[in-house]
């Protein structure tokens, strides 16, 4: 039998994590996008738990990746299977 895993899993995108918490974390779609469904449904059901876990989930997300720029190898934010968020940084293209 195989055992090989066609798609491994991926770790999620600090930055993406971090504008979804921000701007549709009331609503619970950062918990969605990392996988954590069921605290999703109630984040959305209570409003963010009337806007104090929304804060909270916001607070530990801009404080994990502060840590993160200090040089911190893991957060302390982790997706649904346990994993590091990972921080992508896009940056313009020189044209010169």
């Amino acid at each position: 039998m195989n055992t090989t895993n066609l798609n491994p899993p991926t770790q999620k995108n600090r930055l993406i994590t971090m504008i979804l918490a921000m701007f549709l974390g009331i609503f619970g779609i950062d918990r969605f996008y990392l996988g954590k469904w069921k605290s999703g449904i109630a984040k959305g059901l209570t409003l963010g738990g009337l806007g104090i876990w929304w804060f909270i989930d916001g607070a530990l997300l801009l404080i994990d990746a502060f840590l993160h720029s200090l040089g911190k190898d893991s957060g302390f934010v982790k997706d649904a299977r346990g994993q590091d968020l990972r921080l992508v940084i896009i940056r313009a293209c020189d044209t010169n």
